[in-house]
């Protein structure tokens, strides 16, 4: 009323969304779904994906020329002219053998409805010729299957690239990245996600590890998850903290010492030939060691072409003419591999999704967490193998069984940096929230007419309170160790108390005073800036490696 008595004047503190964007991942797919690439969609439960997947394809002719199969397509299929990708051929006969042309296999588009793919034995005249679909789709429900025997607490997107081969689905990510960047993420935004799912055609591609050199730095909030291998895990380098590789359990057999008679090297593929059949067959590991040049030597997965005699696998660099012929090592143990819909690092990678701080929900180390629906590597006669890839940061899933548990779990929850994944976990989250709290307190206080945030030393007061708020949050949440105190230093001073160790296990929040501050930074003031707020703390760490010492003695003491 214009003739009231009281006039209520109201404003309004409003709190802050919390940011959800270290709980969004994406399974990334390269024509594995009916979606545009560019387009993303979410999963929450396995069935999610059923919609997503494109029908199984009708073949309409196979032909097997000497060492390939020419695929026509009953329409056109859709595919990339000239593009590598894997497809899966199901459903057809072949008159000598049965299912001699089904598989998957790394095929090469010839034309709107051609393909075609290597296969190294004629399987005869074909029956019914079957269906194809792109391998991404079946690699996808294997990564969907695996993720959601975790639990159907946390859901996924999946990120459509297109069909086509692995570099211009590098080349796609790259240009979503650039567009979607996470420095960008404010709360409730959509299309920003905190980690991939990489398909495994994607190990050791150049044009994916030049990709991650992007998100070396402490401030880049993008991970990627990567299913590696024996020969190939030493392709990435240590400063990869943005990569979490694994090795899936592999398949190998049983066979004595074999030595070679002769091998041979031809763009990138190895053929060597043992003195008697080996018993190896494709999708084995075995082992050569003795050649040289040495870049014949080590594990290696077998690949099509390998039987009686022969042994043909892939290497990763150009090798001259062998000088000295060497050995297959003898294999003493068996192992089956993983099973057909596992995709194993889907597992690690939903455990990372699954967190969600709080007092009562605190944030638990990644290395020795349960994961479920995955095969254990086998770790009979392996332990020289096993220190290796614990050394270089590689990680495998192992048991519980030292403890006395026979859960599967995560060994050993490292970045290819050497952390474990939480200790990134902490920064990203300490980022995060510094960002938002620190901004919600500006806004708030730029519309609080009672008690305006100035540029200040009581402004300056409060925005080092809210800093100390978020890292005593953190503190509660598992994220961050120690206590919290608030110093007033100017930055030589906080310097010299860190060489003295004033602060061990302490989460200190400086604040440079107002007139020290403005002394020494006298243009900031009219920008309003102000950069003397400063956040020291140590990520909270678990343990992976417990020493005891033992002393027995037969003496009695006295």
């Amino acid at each position: 009323m214009a003739n009231s008595i009281v006039q209520v004047n109201v404003s309004v503190n409003v709190a802050p969304t919390h940011s959800t964007l270290q709980k969004t991942g994406a399974l990334i797919s390269q024509g594995g779904t009916i979606l545009s690439p560019g387009n993303y969609s979410l999963l929450t439960q396995l069935s999610d994906l059923t919609a997503l997947l494109p029908s199984p394809a009708s073949i309409s002719n196979l032909v097997w020329a000497p060492g390939t199969v020419t695929v026509t397509t009953t329409s056109n299929h859709g595919l990339p002219n000239g593009a590598s990708l894997y497809i899966v051929i199901a459903g057809s006969t072949g008159a000598t053998i049965p299912n001699g042309y089904n598989g998957t296999f790394l095929a090469t588009v010839t034309g709107v409805n051609t393909f075609t793919y290597p296969l190294a034995t004629n399987p005869g005249t074909p029956g019914p010729y079957g269906t194809w679909v792109t391998g991404s789709s079946v690699q996808l429900v294997q990564m969907a299957t695996t993720f959601f025997a975790q639990g159907f607490a946390t859901s996924v997107f999946v990120l459509e690239l297109g069909a086509n081969s692995v570099n211009a689905g590098v080349t796609t990510l790259s240009a979503y990245l650039t567009a979607n960047p996470n420095s960008n993420y404010v709360s409730g935004a959509q299309g920003y996600f905190y980690s991939y799912l990489v398909p495994r055609e994607w190990d050791g591609n150049a044009s994916f590890i030049a990709l991650m050199t992007s998100y070396q730095s402490p401030t880049a909030r993008t991970y990627f998850f990567i299913t590696t291998t024996l020969s190939t895990y030493m392709l990435y380098n240590a400063l990869q903290k943005c990569a979490v590789l694994l090795v899936e359990a592999p398949v190998y057999g049983i066979w004595p010492a074999n030595a070679l008679t002769a091998i041979t090297y031809s763009t990138g593929q190895v053929t060597a030939t043992t003195t008697t059949a080996h018993g190896i067959v494709p999708g084995q590991w075995f082992t050569i060691s003795g050649v040289l040049p040495v870049g014949y030597n080590g594990l290696f997965n077998a690949q099509a072409g390998t039987t009686g005699t022969t042994i043909v696998y892939n290497v990763n660099s150009a090798l001259g003419a062998q000088t000295q012929l060497g050995t297959l090592q003898a294999s003493l143990y068996s192992s089956a591999g993983i099973g057909s819909n596992e995709f194993s690092m889907a597992g690690p990678f939903q455990t990372t999704l699954q967190y969600t701080p709080s007092s009562v929900n605190r944030v638990t180390p990644f290395a020795f967490t349960f994961i479920y629906g995955v095969t254990a590597f086998p770790t009979q006669g392996n332990n020289a193998l096993l220190t290796t890839l614990k050394t270089a940061n590689v990680n495998i899933i192992g048991t519980g069984a030292e403890g006395g548990i026979s859960n599967t779990i995560i060994l050993w929850g490292k970045t290819l940096d050497g952390n474990d994944f939480t200790y990134w976990y902490s920064i990203d989250w300490v980022q995060i929230n510094l960002d938002l709290d620190t901004a919600n307190a500006v806004i708030n206080g730029s519309n609080n007419p009672i008690n305006p945030l100035y540029n200040s030393q009581p402004g300056i007061d409060v925005l080092q309170g809210v800093a100390a708020s978020t890292m005593t949050r953190g503190i509660t949440y598992g994220l961050v160790s120690g206590n919290v105190i608030q110093v007033a230093l100017d930055g030589n001073v906080l310097n010299t108390n860190l060489d003295l160790g004033l602060y061990a296990d302490t989460t200190v929040v400086n604040a440079v005073p107002f007139v020290t501050y403005a002394q020494e930074n006298p243009s900031d003031y009219k920008l309003g800036r102000y950069a003397g707020l400063t956040v020291i703390y140590m990520p909270q760490a678990g343990f992976t490696n417990i020493v005891y010492n033992v002393n027995v003695t037969q003496l009695i003491a006295v």
